[in-house]
Formats: structure tokens, sequence, C-alpha cells
């Protein structure tokens, strides 16, 4: 079976969970026997280590892209560009399927799929619903993405919270939408685990991308309650985004600069030090489809505090759950864990244990079984 995979990203060319699960699904399916032929846009000259039976192609592009925004003129127009060129580069020869990610991805493929009569599926990783944060969304995205699945052969969501909005938000057929969660590799956050919980003068960590979605504005409100109640507790907000500059600017202006680090993004061995080195982790986002990350913290052995609107939250088990929006609640849930070694502990040990069922192996199982039914 060959497979053509179309997205955004791939590591090193990647900003958050994107690209990380491409480049593990990629592999997982590569070693079952599927042969991928990847199409990404080409911004930069990375080097890019690929599994055998994976080819990538480059898909030249005129137009530079931050990696860091998924908004404004230039990101419309790099996406214009990758379809254009896509049309022109893409080969057909013995494709089976093609599988497009997000809605760059899918607005990129569509015609392709269409052009050369070719089954097409399309994992939805994020919905310009999410993305908005509950403030308005950009309607070219929603209408390109509620187009899309009238236009797919099938619909793959990483959570079923996806699917439901997916269902309720955009009139997805239900039928037509599978829900595949996310996985993990725990082969380099495992060592991690083993961790003294007696100590608490890690960071607590927020990792990811700094946009409205994740709602990092709260974990720096929260940050600033926590700090004038135990005035040694330091934080972290790793990632980078369009809330960079404005995060920076508050954390002075609330004079708690000195006890907040912004290391940028990480990834690599500065990723697995953010991990090593956190008391605590959270996730505060707003509308979060699923949440690597949460995974990979919990792999750690770090205890997680998450939102009740996380994806991932549908799998695990062992985190501490809070509302979105609510910087007070959170800041007295990190309270509650950073004066309680047992529960630190209990959720620490048992989220680690919990991560070993989470296996990019049983994702790629389940998308190579649903590529197989939608051939026959």
């Amino acid at each position: 079976m060959k497979v053509a995979m179309i997205s955004w990203e791939y590591p090193p060319q990647f900003s958050g969970g994107l690209g990380i699960h491409c480049q593990a699904l990629t592999k997982e399916l590569a070693d079952i026997g599927v042969e991928i032929e990847y199409y990404l846009p080409k911004f930069k000259e990375f080097e890019f280590s690929t599994p055998d039976g994976m080819a990538i192609h480059h898909v030249q592009m005129s137009h530079s892209f931050s990696d860091n925004s998924y908004l404004g003129s230039v990101m419309w127009d790099s996406v214009m560009e990758f379809r254009n060129q896509l049309n022109k580069q893409f080969d057909p020869t013995e494709v089976d399927m093609i599988h497009a990610h997000d809605w760059m991805g899918v607005y990129a493929a569509t015609e392709i799929a269409q052009k050369h009569h070719i089954p097409f599926i399309w994992t939805v990783h994020s919905t310009e619903y999410d993305r908005s944060g509950g403030m308005s969304m950009n309607p070219a995205v929603y209408t390109i993405e509620q187009e899309a699945l009238s236009t797919v052969t099938h619909t793959i969501a990483v959570s079923n919270r996806t699917k439901d909005i997916l269902v309720n938000r955009y009139g997805a057929n239900p039928d037509q939408v599978t829900s595949i969660y996310n996985g993990i590799d725990i082969s380099s956050y495992r060592p991690l685990a083993n961790r003294n919980y007696q100590e608490t003068d890690g960071y607590v960590l927020f990792l990811g991308r700094l946009t409205g979605q994740k709602a990092p504005e709260d974990f720096l409100e929260a940050a600033k309650l926590v700090i004038s109640e135990r005035e040694h507790t330091r934080f972290m907000i790793a990632g980078d985004g369009d809330l960079l500059h404005k995060l920076r600017l508050k954390a002075r202006r609330w004079k708690i600069a000195d006890k907040v680090e912004f290391p940028g993004t990480v990834f690599g061995d500065k990723l697995l030090d953010c991990y090593k080195n956190a008391t605590l982790f959270v996730l505060p986002s707003r509308s979060e489809p699923f949440g690597i990350t949460v995974l990979e913290a919990m792999a750690s052995g770090v205890p997680t505090i998450i939102s009740s609107t996380t994806g991932a939250l549908e799998m695990v088990h062992n985190v501490l759950v809070v509302e979105p929006n609510q910087p007070e609640e959170l800041a007295k849930a990190i309270l509650k864990l950073l004066g309680d070694t047992n529960l630190r502990q209990d959720l620490g040990k048992k989220g680690a244990q919990e991560a070993l069922n989470w296996s990019w192996k049983h994702v790629a199982a389940k998308t190579q079984l649903l590529y197989k039914e939608l051939l026959k």
C-alpha cells in the first residue's frame, strides 16, 4: 500500500503536536509495510531523518513563513502557494490513498485527490473553533474545514471531543468521522520518571504555542497569585507565538519577571530538560483537541494539571482537572500540589505507569486498518 501524506510540518520543520504526530505516525506506518510519499512545503534548509519506506518530497516555496504564527496574510499566501505547487509536483503513480493533515494539508490536497480520483482522508488535529479560543473565528479557514468534511472520503479526529466539535459545530456526518488518539514514544521520557517528589525547587511548567487557545495568559496570572503566597516558586513558559511579547511585558509589570523564565521553542534535549527540571506541568487550554504534551509530562513522571476541555482527558486519569478561563482555580490547584508531597508522588508515579499504554504502534495499526476498510 502506498500513501501520499500531505502536511505542513515534519520535524525539524514544526511548531507543535502536528509535526510530532506526523513523524511518529509515518515511522510506525513504514515499519508495518505502508509506503509513504510525504509532501512538505520547503521554507528553509533542514536536514530530515526519515525511516526506510518513506520519501520526503520538498515542495519549493517562494514565500518565507514564520512557524510561530498561524495568522496573517503571509500564512494565507503560503497555503495558497503550497496548493498550487503541489498540484504541479504531485506524482500519483500507484498511490492508493491521500492522507492530509489539518486545514493547510486538506486545502492543498483536495484538488489533486479529485484530479486523480484517489481516496482521500484527513486528520483533524485542531479546528478553527479550537484555535479561536473563544474569540471570532477566521471565516476562510472555517469554510475550508467545513467543505473538507463533505469532500474527503473519511475524517480522523484526534479525540472524541474533536469529533463532537466537527459534528455539532461543522455539521459533519458522525459515521464519516473516526476518533484515533495520539500516542507517545516513551523511551525518551521514561528515564525522567525516576524523580524525588520531596523537592519543589523545580519549575511549574507551561509548554506549548503561545496563543489564546493554549491560555498562557491564564497560566501567568495563576503564577502571579501563587508567587504572592509562595514567593520562591519558579515558573517556566516554554514555547513561542503571538502572545510572547505581551506575556513578557505582563511579567515585568506584575514584578514577577525574575520568577518566570521564557526559553522560547524547545525540542530534543532542551525539551527533555524542561520535563526533567519541572516540579509540575500545567496545560490550561481553553479548547485543546488532544494535548501531546500531557502524555509527555506524565510519561516523565511530572504531576500534571489540565483543563477540562482537553481531549487527552478521555484517555488519562492521573491528573488534576480545572475549568478553563479560571486562573484563580488554577492557582489553587498549583498550590495544592506544591503543598502535598503524597499527592504529587501519587499522580507522578501513576501517570508514568499509565503512559506505558500509549503507543504510536497502536495509532499506526488503527490508521492502517482504516485505510484498508476505505479501500475495500
